[in-house]
């Protein structure tokens, strides 16, 4: 989107004070057996005259208005309480959060997932956070602390859209990530020899490093199919369940369970 069409301070202000940023909730599959693995969150701008926005629509502006943290305070606390309700009914389940790395340059953010999961009393295990890898190649020292924090704290840590950065395994060796989440890019022509090559070296990598792989982009049954025969255990994508509302994941978890 060009820089003049962006939302306008103004606009994001209001809609963050009007609480009309919401978290959204993607789930996540082991596809061999198709059990719910977890749970992503979104965000999603509900706007009172634009529509539903998504993050491409918006999120250069609130991080150009330095707003990404309070915007992500909120998702987090609709999260969490979303993790609250499903735990009282006998429900755990992973809950997945987009971090920039700029938000990880000082630790007010870590202080703040603490409070909040101490307030819900929820572990910090019940939390993953993804960071796309190419927010990661120029990494200052308080970035790396408060990654370590988060892993300390019991939270899960994964590289978003591996693939489409410049990866290294000097990242992943000095970073504590537990898991790679695989671009879905890469996963829509697996009969061409350099998709499948991508998916086996990112598995084998994975693998050597005791890391899990989660292949985005799961758009149809014969991808699904042969992601599974390729040993691809957990995957995403509209195929297999898409974003929705808070409200719309408690009927579709009621659904599953009937």
């Amino acid at each position: 989107m060009p820089p003049q069409d962006l939302p306008s301070e103004d606009d994001v202000r209001r809609g963050l004070a009007l609480g009309e940023f919401r978290a959204w909730f993607q789930p996540k599959f082991a596809m061999r057996t198709g059990d719910l693995a977890g749970i992503e969150a979104l965000a999603r701008w509900e706007h009172p005259s634009r529509g539903l926005l998504l993050p491409e629509i918006f999120l250069a502006a609130v991080l150009a208005y330095d707003l990404i943290d309070e915007m992500f305070k909120q998702l987090l606390e609709q999260g969490l309480g979303m993790l609250g309700m499903l735990r009282r009914e006998g429900m755990n389940l992973e809950l997945a959060f987009n971090l920039h790395a700029s938000q990880l340059a000082h630790c007010e953010l870590i202080d703040e997932i603490q409070h909040a999961l101490r307030r819900h009393e929820l572990p910090g295990s019940t939390l993953l956070f993804e960071l796309a890898e190419n927010g990661l190649l120029d990494m200052q020292f308080t970035t790396l602390e408060s990654l370590l924090r988060l892993r300390m704290m019991g939270c899960g840590l994964a590289i978003d859209d591996f693939g489409m950065g410049f990866s290294s395994l000097k990242l992943l060796c000095q970073v504590p990530f537990n898991q790679i989440k695989l671009e879905g890019e890469c996963v829509q022509n697996l009969w061409d020899p350099r998709s499948r090559a991508a998916v086996s070296s990112t598995l084998a990598l994975a693998a050597s490093l005791n890391m899990s792989v989660v292949i985005e982009g799961v758009s149809s049954q014969r991808i699904r199919d042969e992601l599974v025969r390729m040993g691809c255990l957990f995957g995403q994508g509209f195929y297999l369940a898409h974003p929705m509302t808070g409200h719309g994941l408690r009927q579709w978890l009621e659904g599953r369970a009937r």
